[in-house]
């Protein structure tokens, strides 16, 4: 699912310029958090205090800062899902992703599964002092289904009563069983039980939204960062344009006792090579890398000098095929062709070569998806892929057959010398570089045929050439919007996701992905799920590549550090600051 340039000196810690909207002089303790969700785990309750004389700023790089605040929109997750606060949390730890309750204290559910009745927490408030209350998430979900803003996420709540015909313009908001009993209890009416309802539930487009405030920020409403008013633990209160950011702690969050960090710098850094000189300095607290630099903060970790967290991430990369109209060689209508070019590709050798990290996939759907509780891909077994791989793997002479065959069948007798297939692709880092090289490389040598680079610079002209079929093959992948295998396998639905699935269209497949509404068994479930994958491969309907994986290098006193798949990708909300002595 989803960089820019700047020369960056830093003598200190940023001073804030703090928005009047975040925190104030409120004491508010924070709320109980006794109650949870049938299906949710425990929060850490987080850190007593830090040593004296520690300053609790956390200094961060990012490569980007992005420019939606608007929560429904799903638009910069990674900032939006710190800074606000959801019926739930996901937060992920060395005990893997799990739920918290957020702004739900607690919640009911029906005997048949399709009503749901949240208890909000009555000490939430906004950063301005307001309370949270059921109002503002029932005016956030009906923004979220209203057909004049076409919120591309809405369709996560189609199964509520009367929400999909508002979005259709077929009914009214009036319509929409969504409501605020009272300011405290929002309830929510489901067309039939929804075993992933839940999942979603920490998705920002789900958050509340002060109508008050919304409304009055008309078209400037998720554009203008300091007309926003925060109810999570942290308020952006100070933006430069592509250099940096500051986030502050907010006063009223409901959990301000446990949150320990007061400030939150960001800073836009695009080039490896100087976060990395950064970190060594101490100027940053928390690092992500890639290739020569992975490997040299690995080796620190492991000497004890900084600490290292490594996971499995929801995201599979892969290639994708123009099934429209065959690419532009017209080839890529053969499923054995597209074989034999999956099937020359060394992972392993791929991710040592070019990344130097993340898992080799041989199937779809990330190891990080969870189905009942547990690793889908550990439940199903064999990735999809792998079997028939192993088949080809290594054998240029069993691979240039499996293409031969595949041009006969297109009734072509071409020598492979002659085949030329074109690969899309953008991007500029030294990454991008040498996948494209290896890629090209791998395909001639194991295939005998010509492969052409069409590389652009960007994703505007990446998107302009691949909607004008200039390409055979192109780079694609998927992030997954909550924690179910089904959001991966919806992108391959007909005319779901076709900048995923390059128009894949299959019936059979289809008719698997239709037969999982309303179905609550999850053993019938699990069963569709691997049978609809193992269609992906049969079809050959992607080439998948790797699986990615999150790794953070961090400074020795940073203490309780948390991540998120589904929410914020960095979690600061018990983080505190021990040992750095300033």
């Amino acid at each position: 699912m989803k960089k820019k340039i700047l020369a960056l000196l830093l003598s200190g810690v940023m001073a804030a310029s703090v928005f009047a909207g975040c925190g104030g002089d409120s004491s508010s303790a924070a709320g109980d958090d006794s109650s949870s969700a049938e299906d949710s785990a425990a929060a850490d309750e987080g850190a007593s205090g830090s040593a004296e004389g520690d300053t609790q700023v956390l200094n961060i790089r990012t490569e980007s800062f992005g420019n939606n605040y608007d929560v429904q929109d799903m638009g910069w997750r990674w900032m939006m899902a710190a800074c606000y606060s959801g019926l739930y949390r996901n937060v992920a730890d060395e005990d893997g992703e799990h739920f918290i309750l957020d702004g739900a204290e607690s919640v009911d559910k029906s005997e048949d599964g399709t009503v749901y009745t949240f208890h909000l927490r009555q000490d939430a408030k906004w950063s301005d002092g307001e309370p949270v209350t059921a109002h503002d998430y029932e005016y956030g979900w009906k923004r979220l289904l209203n057909p004049e803003y076409a919120y591309d996420y809405a369709n996560f709540i189609f199964n509520v009563v009367g929400a999909e015909e508002y979005y259709n313009g077929e009914g009214s908001a009036d319509d929409v069983k969504a409501v605020a009993l009272d300011d405290y209890t929002f309830e929510v009416t489901l067309k039939e039980a929804d075993p992933t309802f839940e999942a979603k539930l920490v998705a920002t487009p789900l958050y509340p939204t002060r109508e008050d405030i919304a409304e009055a920020a008309g078209d400037q409403w998720g554009k203008d960062w300091s007309l926003c008013v925060y109810n999570g633990p942290f308020c952006m209160t100070n933006l430069v344009e592509d250099n940096e950011m500051t986030w502050t702690k907010n006063e009223y969050y409901w959990d301000a006792e446990n949150t320990h960090l007061d400030t939150i710098n960001w800073y836009l850094v695009s080039e490896d090579a100087t976060a990395a000189t950064m970190f060594d300095n101490g100027e940053l607290d928390v690092l992500q890398t890639s290739g020569d630099y992975s490997v040299k903060y690995q080796d620190e970790a492991d000497a004890g000098q900084i600490q290292l967290i490594t996971a499995d991430y929801p995201g599979t990369q892969s290639l994708a095929f123009d099934f429209a109209n065959g690419g532009s060689s017209g080839l890529m209508k053969n499923v054995k062709i597209r074989k034999a070019l999956a099937y020359s590709l060394n992972r392993e050798e791929m991710i040592e070569a070019v990344f130097g990290r993340y898992v080799p996939a041989y199937g779809f759907i990330s190891p990080a998806i969870t189905f009942d509780g547990t690793s889908y891909r550990e439940q199903v077994g064999e990735e999809p892929m792998k079997a028939e791989y192993e088949e080809y793997a290594g054998d240029p002479e069993k691979l240039q057959a499996l293409f031969q065959e595949g041009l006969e069948e297109l009734g072509m007798d071409t020598d492979l010398s002659k085949v030329t297939v074109t690969y899309l692709s953008y991007g500029s880092t030294v990454d991008d570089d040498s996948f494209r090289e290896y890629l090209q490389q791998t395909w001639q040598q194991n295939l005998g045929i010509n492969v052409e680079l069409n590389t652009v610079g960007d994703y505007s002209l990446f998107t302009a050439e691949r909607d004008a079929g200039n390409f055979d093959v192109y780079y694609s992948g998927w992030f997954s919007d909550y924690n179910d295998p089904l959001d991966y396998l919806t992108t391959f639905y007909t005319g779901k996701y076709t900048s995923v699935s390059g128009n894949y269209s299959n019936p059979e497949y289809d008719a698997l992905i239709d037969s999982l509404q309303g179905e609550n068994d999850n053993a019938k479930r699990l069963e569709i799920y691997k049978q609809a994958e193992q269609l992906l491969f049969d079809d050959c309907a992607m080439i998948p590549l790797y699986y990615s994986t999150k790794e953070y290098f961090l400074q020795n006193w940073v203490k309780d550090f948390r991540w998120s798949s589904f929410g914020a990708s960095q979690e600061f909300y018990i983080t505190y600051i021990e040992g750095r002595g300033n």
